[in-house]
């Protein structure tokens, strides 16, 4: 039970604290590179170089128009242009008070046509699916139960 007590606390502080580092997110365009594509396996050996992630928060010319009062965030589109597929992964902007999984509004050139679109907002997060934190923060109490 004393455990249960230290846990507990430590739970709900890890679910309510905001991380104060930029996020990093995965860019690259499957048009332009064939790595990028689902499946987005960034840690194989032949794409270890290829693939990269890059800090959002330094893109200084940045022109969203709620700049002031925006976090950046990692995106994930599909969408085809001429008839062909393209996966793009990279960084965007939303409203900081957006918690919203939805892109912020986007514009189709000619011959463009958007099937998908996604934002998440922690490292890493528009690659390969992945066991999300709060599926991770739930689990701990069930393990400890489990194997006390």
């Amino acid at each position: 039970m004393s455990n249960l007590r230290i846990f507990v606390p430590v739970l709900l502080l890890a679910v309510f604290i905001k991380e104060g580092e930029p996020v990093r997110c995965w860019t690259c365009s499957s048009d332009l590179n064939p790595a990028c594509n689902d499946p987005f396996v960034p840690g194989r050996p032949d794409f270890q170089y290829v693939l990269r992630l890059e800090n959002c928060d330094s893109n200084s010319g940045a022109t969203y128009p709620y700049l002031a009062s925006s976090k950046s965030v990692c995106k994930k589109q599909k969408k085809f242009i001429n008839g062909q597929m393209v996966v793009s992964r990279g960084c965007s902007w939303k409203r900081q008070d957006d918690y919203s999984y939805q892109c912020p509004s986007y514009s189709n050139g000619p011959n463009e046509i958007t099937s998908f679109c996604e934002t998440c907002d922690y490292d890493g997060c528009n690659g390969a699916a992945a066991v999300g934190k709060t599926i991770a923060l739930l689990a701990a109490p069930l393990t400890l139960l489990l194997f006390k």
